[in-house]
């Protein structure tokens, strides 16, 4: 056994449910047929009645110190922070704890090494915010170490002067979760993009099901592990009395894995950020009907750049980070506090106030960040037209968009190999309900929705919470949809209406996604969608066969 997975098993022998490879210490047996046996860790009190209580707080006494000497803040130095492992590498610091390197974004390319990723039976999509129960070991064990490499969970990437950590995560689907991953099933292991589309198998075992509760879906969805995931950020935690994790986080950005860096005892990768073909530079020039070639060398330069652009709006599109409301006795370090963590029991827990910062992430009232943000996307589209000879790219001085090269981009490799597509259409009694595919534009597709949006909410009452309510263009204000009294929040002028539309194309099928068979288990489908227009488009189709079944034109 390794020295990291060694350690890992003692602290984990004496934590049970809290960490991976842990035997459950047995519980003492008291009866009134055989004397009362001892427990390990037993207070001096003689009094039987709560022994088995004092032995779980001794227990958990115990696993919380050797929690704080295992997992200690570590903050890497700046040369660290942007390493790339191709294989399990650990470094170690002076006090001999097994550390790994914070996820970081490589700004040149576009990815983030060192992703630990949380492969669950669920699908979270960018825009979305959500409380997570952490129990399983492994999982608790990931949690802890990347919660111990810094002390601060408000920390950003946006800053380039900036060493410290975002407290990232990938979030990946796995059928059923953990059981699968412990079936050693080919089609439930973590893969790369690469690996997925050379398996000779992978479109065997097809499930024509979204869901296991509703097999009448049908939707491009294989019972098998993605490679297309979500890049998701922690924004407060609190730790439970039974060494369970309360984890509040938002869901960023899309992304692909790239490299598996290792599979046990969770996935670490080195993942690819994924744009919408809409932010992509040589995109946006075929649009302009320019002759634009591009080559993957090339598209790794500006696909880096228009990365770095995109984690710049960041500050604004998640800027409301919340803490979780819990009274501050037990929150760690509160003004009535001793500056010890205090840990919550599953009865403090106040899930009703914790339901109102979900689901939907909030925009930041501050927009000074907004600057930043689309001077660096505008130097982008600059790139596209000229690159010059002082450039950090390497890139020789050109004033032609025109590049030549065998290899295709990363986005048309896995276009062309089914990792990605378009939602599919609607099918009611046999009908098909498909829209033109002639309409791409992203300002008409988001008219369009806003005006199936309003037909919707008249027929049905629905109120538009707030997260959405914003995203509204200024010249719609005269649709006559009902919206949250409480409604504060106005998008600022300086934010671009393509990223407007982008956050509208996740949250429009989100509020929608429970209600019949065509729009339940569509998540991944919309995750795997390569551009805002297709998924937008998508979404117009399912509110448009909801308002016409409503009108009776299918009953």
């Amino acid at each position: 056994m390794s020295l990291r997975l060694l350690r890992t098993a003692l602290v984990a022998s004496i934590a049970g449910v809290a960490f991976p490879f842990a035997p459950s210490l047995p519980t003492p047996t008291t009866t009134s047929s055989r004397p009362t046996t001892r427990p390990l860790f037993s207070s001096e009190s003689n009094d039987d009645d709560g022994g088995i209580d004092n032995f779980e707080e001794e227990r958990m006494n115990l696993v919380r110190q050797l929690q704080r000497s295992y997992y200690q803040d570590v903050i890497p130095d700046g040369d660290a922070f942007n390493t790339t492992l191709s294989s399990v590498e650990y470094s170690s610091s002076n006090s001999g704890t097994i550390t790994q390197p914070a996820a970081s974004l490589d700004r040149s390319t576009g990815r983030i090494n060192n992703l630990p990723l949380w492969r669950v039976g669920w699908v979270e999509t960018p825009g979305r915010r959500n409380c997570l129960n952490v129990h399983e070991m492994q999982y608790t064990h990931m949690f802890e170490q990347i919660l111990s490499q810094s002390s601060s969970s408000s920390s950003s990437l946006d800053d380039d002067n900036n060493n410290t950590p975002s407290l990232y995560f990938g979030h990946l689907y796995l059928p059923h979760g953990t059981k699968s991953s412990k079936s050693n099933s080919k089609r439930y292991q973590l893969k790369t993009w690469r690996e997925e589309l050379n398996d000779a198998d992978r479109f065997d075992n097809y499930d024509s099901s979204s869901t296991n509760e509703t097999p009448d879906i049908s939707t491009p969805t294989v019972d098998r592990s993605a490679v297309i995931g979500c890049l998701m950020q922690i924004i407060d935690h609190r730790r439970m009395e039974d060494g369970r994790l309360m984890i509040l986080v938002q869901a960023l950005e899309r992304f692909v894995v790239e490299e598996i860096v290792e599979s046990k005892p969770y996935g670490v990768a080195n993942v690819q950020i994924l744009l919408d073909e809409e932010d992509l530079p040589w995109e946006k020039e075929k649009k302009m009907d320019n002759d634009v070639v591009a080559d993957a060398n090339y598209c790794t330069y500006l696909r880096g750049k228009a990365v770095d652009a995109s984690f710049h709006y960041h500050d604004y599109e998640f800027g409301d980070r919340p803490k979780l409301p819990v009274a501050k006795n037990f929150a760690k370090g509160g003004d009535d506090c001793d500056g010890s963590e205090q840990y919550i029991s599953q009865e403090d827990v106040p899930w009703v106030e914790i339901s109102k910062l979900l689901p939907f992430a909030h925009y930041s009232n501050e927009d000074i960040c907004l600057d930043a943000a689309n001077k660096k996307t505008a130097s982008v589209d600059e790139s596209m037209t000229t690159t010059t000879s002082n450039d950090d790219s390497g890139l020789s001085s050109s004033a032609t968009t025109t590049t030549t090269g065998e290899e295709f981009p990363l986005e048309q490799e896995l276009w062309n190999g089914g990792i990605t597509w378009d939602p599919p259409p609607v099918v009611s009694d046999n009908v098909l309900l498909r829209r033109s595919r002639d309409t791409v534009d992203c300002d008409a597709l988001e008219t369009l929705l806003w005006l199936a949006l309003e037909e919707f909410c008249r027929a049905t009452g629905f109120v538009l919470p707030e997260e959405v309510a914003c995203l509204l263009p200024p010249e719609m204000d005269y649709l006559d949809i009902q919206m949250a009294e409480s409604r504060l929040l106005t998008l600022s002028s300086k934010y671009p209406k393509l990223r407007r539309q982008r956050r509208l194309s996740y949250l429009a099928p989100a509020l929608i996604e429970n209600v019949e068979p065509p729009m339940k288990g569509m998540r991944q489908v919309w995750l795997n969608t390569p551009s805002t227009a297709a998924r937008l488009l998508g979404a117009l189709e399912r509110y448009d066969y909801l308002n016409n079944k409503m009108m009776g034109q299918f009953e």
